[in-house]
């Protein structure tokens, strides 16, 4: 079973499916070579004449895989379990990799989609996608999405191809 298809409901299909950008992690990837510059600097700076060198470039070392662990590791598996999936019948975001959290809203309930980009973004080629539904929680967004445009159009494409006339109104 393709990892898309555990989002989906027996009577839906899959549309289009997307990750966030690979540019959420550029800032990680960067304290990530701050962290292994500054560990391997202090171990080099440790005296090795010292009888407590050993146990301190052990310490040092332990630091050093925490921090990386925690700049770098975390927001990897966060990256990597956030997921936006189209259906054919809804739009579903789902972030989480030890405690999840998800939210959908069928396609027939939403009012707009608009999408905004920057010029750094504009190069980079993704956006962030604001999508109005007819809902109490209202609003949902959908940061560093490759391509925002694209999944605006498939997200229009999806509620027409359901029969609507206009976003938000049953025919």
């Amino acid at each position: 079973m393709p990892i898309a298809d555990k989002y989906l409901a027996d009577d839906e299909d899959l549309v289009f499916y997307t990750r966030q950008h690979w540019t959420t992690l550029v800032t990680e990837f960067l304290l990530l070579l701050v962290v292994i510059a500054g560990t391997t600097a202090l171990m080099w700076v440790v005296p090795s004449e010292e009888e407590w060198s050993d146990a301190g470039r052990w310490v040092i070392l332990g630091v050093g895989v925490v921090a990386a662990l925690w700049f770098w590791l975390i927001p990897l598996l966060q990256w990597r379990s956030t997921v936006y999936v189209l259906t054919t019948k809804r739009l579903h975001k789902r972030t989480g990799f030890i405690t999840k959290a998800g939210r959908s809203i069928p396609l027939t309930r939403i009012n707009d989609v608009s999408y905004s980009v920057g010029l750094w973004e504009r190069i980079m080629r993704y956006g962030t996608l604001h999508v109005q539904s007819a809902s109490e929680q209202g609003k949902m967004t959908l940061r560093h999405v490759p391509d925002p445009e694209l999944l605006k159009t498939k997200v229009y494409q999806q509620i027409d191809a359901i029969g609507q006339d206009g976003p938000g109104y049953q025919v």
